[in-house]
């Protein structure tokens, strides 16, 4: 790859990552060219929809919430693991605006986002299945549970919010897998 096309794709990126991080979930192709400073041409060839800019943002927190996910299948303690994934789960769809309007989407332009979503239901379903065996639920419907937790959460003023997650964490926990000793 050239050495200018490298940097105006990186260019492209980082403005795209700036856009979506501040909850411009949806910005516009030519705006988003605008604010990188080239043509359009040039971002369409990066992304060819606006859907495919919010993939490519999001898709490493995906790649992350897998590895977290990963460890907290190895936790010896699987109400701990689940724990674990649970709360990493809600922390980093509140950081990173679309996130869990992308791992809910059935479709997916990008190829390497529909397997590592793959990745995480299989893993998620793990999980739900070490620690409580005979749940109907499956890691999708985990995933949409927490969706749902997500629009509670913001719901509530900046300065509650983390107390309000970890309320409904709790109560999402305890649903899922009651407290043995309670």
């Amino acid at each position: 790859m050239r050495a200018d096309v490298a940097r105006n794709n990186q260019k492209i990126f980082e403005k795209a990552r700036e856009a979506v991080g501040a909850g411009e979930t949806d910005l516009k192709l030519n705006e988003l060219a605008r604010r990188a400073g080239v043509g359009v041409g040039t971002v369409y060839r990066l992304f060819p929809t606006p859907r495919a800019m919010l993939e490519a943002v999001v898709e490493e927190a995906v790649t992350d919430l897998n590895r977290v996910a990963a460890e907290a299948v190895a936790d010896p303690d699987p109400r701990r693991g689940l724990d674990a994934f649970l709360r990493a789960a809600l922390t980093a769809a509140l950081d990173q605006p679309g996130l869990f309007d992308v791992l809910i989407t059935v479709e997916d332009e990008r190829e390497s986002l529909r397997q590592a979503k793959g990745e995480l239901v299989a893993a998620a379903s793990r999980l739900l299945e070490r620690a409580r065996p005979e749940t109907p639920l499956t890691g999708e419907n985990l995933l949409k549970l927490l969706c749902g937790l997500i629009h509670a959460v913001t719901e509530h003023p900046a300065e509650r919010r983390r107390a309000a997650a970890d309320a409904y964490l709790l109560l999402l926990r305890n649903g899922l897998v009651p407290d043995p000793s309670a």
